[in-house]
């Protein structure tokens, strides 16, 4: 079965102005079982770095944090099938899920400060063919 990965591009400010974060793709593809890793380009001297999850009929919720030079940070210690990077020198942040399920299908969301409240386009979104 494949599961089909739609990656909508927006950008969400920093706590500067000149702050930005914006992701890569706009739509993906993997065999349910394999991974998948979605990430994100950010500028400016940041110190939060986020990934969100929100499914359709819910709020946002929080997955990880990281610093640019530190370990992410799971909400959920036991979601060993996440896991995230950070390339401070190309200042990209990544999120890998595997094996991705069907049940990953969400919006994910990269984020610099911790919310995505009243962002209305999300960065990822990942849907399943049916």
């Amino acid at each position: 079965m494949w599961v089909y990965l739609l990656l909508f591009l927006s950008a969400l400010a920093g706590d500067s102005l000149g702050d930005l974060i914006t992701s890569h793709y706009s739509e993906k593809q993997a065999q349910d079982g394999n991974s998948v890793t979605l990430s994100c380009n950010y500028t400016g001297a940041v110190y939060n770095l986020l990934w969100y999850l929100q499914y359709q009929t819910s709020k946002p919720e929080l997955l990880l944090s990281m610093t640019e030079s530190g370990d992410p940070v799971k909400e959920d210690p036991s979601a060993h099938w996440l896991s995230a990077k950070v390339n401070k020198q190309r200042k990209l942040m990544e999120l890998k899920i595997s094996p991705a399920k069907v049940k990953d299908s969400a919006q994910y969301y990269c984020a610099l400060v911790p919310t995505v409240t009243g962002n209305s386009f999300p960065l990822h979104n990942i849907l399943p063919i049916v």
